[in-house]
């Protein structure tokens, strides 16, 4: 069994995260190494990762970083270069994982290399929307939000549409190369992690969920209803729109056709808007 290494970026999650790493500890895939970055934590987040080391000595470690305070996105930037193992996945604070998460996608990424060899690769799964009390709120994420996975076979359309969940992530050792560094804090990593794989190498989908996704006020990014308010309130900050895009395109490392981005936003805008 090869080793998955577990890549959990935390801040201030004390309140949910006793039920995030006790799902992490009832995978049914047990070989696995859960690396840690605190981004200075106020609360009793540390206190709780010390109490779980104790428990899980060889399996839990803290990566020390003298840089105190990255945010989500440069704290998953630190996590991913220092992780060795053939296999990675991105870890959220406040979610729980399904028991089979890791199991489900180490099959489907062994798939993936037997036809494709040593390319980048990431297999991503469907999540079930969950309350502060775990209550269902939805079945699939994927529905929900209007997304449409099959985009993830080509950089341009998820560029224009992200349809990954970071949290849902597996990605391989030879990812690394085409996915780091991340070159700016308007960017959010899965969508960067997605179109370079994409482009590089392949990505596969699996309609499953694998976590519940829970949605709180303190949510770094969470769900939101798609409809027509949606996308009025992303127009009336065009400059954080045009921030994002600008970073993304002008730091991706091959040359991206802004007349296929543009078609593709308005296509699938109108398209999740009429569906």
């Amino acid at each position: 069994m090869d080793k998955i290494e577990i890549l959990l970026a935390t801040y201030n999650g004390g309140r949910f995260l006793r039920e995030q790493l006790d799902s992490i500890f009832r995978q049914s895939y047990k070989n696995f190494a859960l690396l840690v970055r605190d981004d200075g934590s106020t609360d009793d987040t540390l206190d709780i990762l010390k109490e779980y080391i104790l428990k899980y000595p060889q399996q839990i470690s803290i990566v020390e970083d003298e840089v105190a305070h990255r945010g989500a996105t440069f704290s998953f930037e630190f996590l991913i270069q220092k992780a060795t193992a053939k296999y990675f996945m991105l870890c959220d604070q406040d979610d729980v994982w399904l028991p089979n998460k890791i199991e489900i996608c180490i099959e489907t990424m062994k798939e993936l290399e037997a036809v494709s060899g040593n390319i980048p690769l990431m297999v991503f799964t469907d999540l079930k929307e969950v309350d502060t009390d775990l209550n269902i709120i939805n079945q699939s994420f994927i529905d929900s939000q209007k997304l449409f996975p099959e985009v993830a076979s080509n950089p341009i359309k998820i560029l224009s549409l992200n349809v990954v969940a970071g949290c849902t992530m597996m990605i391989n050792q030879e990812s690394k190369a085409v996915i780091l560094p991340f070159h700016s804090s308007n960017v959010v990593h899965d969508q960067w992690i997605a179109i370079n794989i994409a482009h590089y190498g392949l990505i596969k989908y699996l309609p499953i969920p694998t976590i519940l996704y829970r949605q709180h006020g303190s949510n770094t990014v969470g769900a939101n209803r798609v409809g027509f308010k949606y996308f009025y309130k992303k127009l009336l900050v065009p400059s954080k729109q045009f921030k994002i895009y600008n970073d993304l395109i002008n730091n991706l490392s091959f040359k991206v056709n802004i007349w296929s981005f543009v078609y593709y936003k308005i296509y699938f805008t109108i398209r999740r808007l009429t569906i």
